[in-house]
């Protein structure tokens, strides 16, 4: 970076939306523990100065990393080449058209807004990660982002119908629209869904909505163990019950959240299963999810009798991930999927793996899509274990039939095991798509194409890990 390059920013944006100094501590950052200052930091407000800020860092060579809410769990925004980080607070647009139910969106907008907003129409968009508050649509677009509805209602992906995005020489290209079908010609919205910045900036997108579901049927279900939860949980989906959520906690995550519990509900069991189920009959609801709690058949249960003790079923599982990370030890998370009928075997694994090293492993789990999320949490004289314990769970992961990212992206944490997982063909065409769209690699460098083989020392590699 130059001054010459700093002042032309100035220009393209305005002064007040270049960052410098201190300011940038902020966006050097996600939520793992990596951490990579940029030479500074740009707010557009518009595709225009997006595009304009694009085609100087292309014609100067500087690496320009795209930054939504700071909320990715794979180092996917932090900087690691320095350069320009591209903020999208700016790009806040939003725009519900219900007779068409569709959102037009600008990428900085936090997912629960456009809820909010799309409740207000009697719609509803479904795809709902964890960090819902914290996590903007450009960030879930970029990850292909899942969350607890997925299992009925499928992942961000399937909810793209348009964006407008901007290429590393300032191109801007408007692919798809307000349409639920399409079949005319190749889908390069496709290519940038799960991209990760690495082939444009998303500047604004067109989301599917639904009828927002007028009744909810919930219930927590304990179980003796985890395996025994995880195979309650494939037999139900064996029987041809597709719940709205299916959500597993082990003992450690339930002991993080103890206190939200129902009343009368410990946390002693080995593991909890949340299932619901809704729609727009109540009492079909409350069928259905009577029969899904005796497929289950879990060692107790209790059921949500009033909107009050739904909210508080949900609380205590959404609760869970502020309160890991809020402890005074150590926490590397991770997200891994395998098919539906490998998970009660991914299950036994990981908590193996926690018996075996004498190391607790909080886990929650979409069950139900077979993507599970274990978290280690260690001392600072454990910290030589996770690398090695980590790359196990991604090779059990891989030895399944599954993947080492479902939601959360390679970034740069995982990277290095797209080989394992997809093939030096495949990796080979992601260098092609990348160098046709990207030909000066300045579109968020180090990130999603491997580097090195993915090893049990890779987080070593990683800047902050020590």
């Amino acid at each position: 970076m130059t001054e010459d390059v700093t002042a032309r920013l100035r220009e393209l944006v305005g002064e007040r939306n270049v960052l410098t100094g201190d300011e940038l501590a902020d966006y050097s950052h996600d939520e793992t523990f990596m951490d990579s200052r940029p030479a500074v930091v740009v707010r557009p407000g518009s595709t225009d100065e997006v595009a304009a800020v694009a085609a100087l860092c292309n014609e100067t060579r500087t690496p320009l990393t795209t930054r939504g809410g700071g909320s990715g769990l794979a180092g996917g925004p932090v900087p690691l080449a320095g350069g320009v980080v591209l903020s999208t607070e700016r790009l806040t647009d939003l725009r519900i058209v219900p007779e068409d139910l569709v959102a037009f969106s600008g990428t900085g907008v936090m997912v629960a807004d456009l809820d909010a907003a799309a409740a207000e129409q009697g719609l509803l968009y479904p795809p709902d990660p964890s960090s819902i508050a914290i996590s903007t649509i450009g960030g879930n677009v970029a990850c292909n982002a899942g969350g607890l509805r997925c299992l009925a209602y499928g992942v961000t992906a399937d909810y793209v119908l348009g964006m407008t995005v901007v290429l590393a020489d300032g191109t801007v290209l408007r692919l798809g629209g307000p349409l639920r079908k399409r079949a005319s010609g190749y889908r390069l919205l496709s290519l940038f869904v799960g991209s990760e910045g690495t082939l444009g900036v998303i500047t604004e997108v067109v989301l599917k909505l639904v009828p927002r579901p007028r009744h909810h049927a919930t219930a927590m279900i304990t179980f003796d163990s985890i395996e025994g939860a995880a195979e309650a949980a494939r037999r139900l989906l064996g029987r041809g019950y597709l719940p709205t959520a299916l959500e597993l906690m082990n003992r450690p995550a339930m002991e993080l959240v103890a206190d939200l519990l129902p009343p009368g509900m410990k946390a002693d069991r080995e593991a909890a299963l949340l299932v619901e189920r809704d729609g727009s009959d109540a009492d079909f609801c409350l069928q259905e999810l009577a029969e899904m709690v005796e497929i289950l058949d879990g060692a107790e249960d209790r059921v949500a009798q009033s909107p009050n003790e739904r909210a508080r079923l949900w609380e205590a599982r959404r609760a869970y991930g502020k309160r890991v990370r809020a402890q005074r030890k150590n926490v590397f998370g991770e997200d891994v999927a395998v098919p539906i009928s490998k998970m009660p075997e991914l299950i036994h694994r990981i908590s193996e793996l926690g018996r075996q090293h004498d190391l607790t492993i909080p886990a929650v789990a979409h069950i139900g899509d077979g993507n599970v999320h274990p978290a280690f949490v260690f001392d600072d004289s454990q910290r030589s274990l996770i690398s090695p314990l980590a790359a196990q769970v991604f090779r059990d992961a891989l030895e399944l039939g599954g993947t080492v990212s479902a939601e959360h992206g390679l970034g740069a944490l995982k990277r290095d095991f797209a080989f394992q997982e997809h093939g030096e063909a495949v990796v080979g065409w992601w260098h092609r798509l990348k160098d046709m769209f990207d030909p000066n690699g300045i579109l968020n460098p180090h990130k999603l194409l491997p580097e090195a083989p993915g090893d049990d020392g890779f987080l070593d590699r990683q800047p902050g890990w020590r």
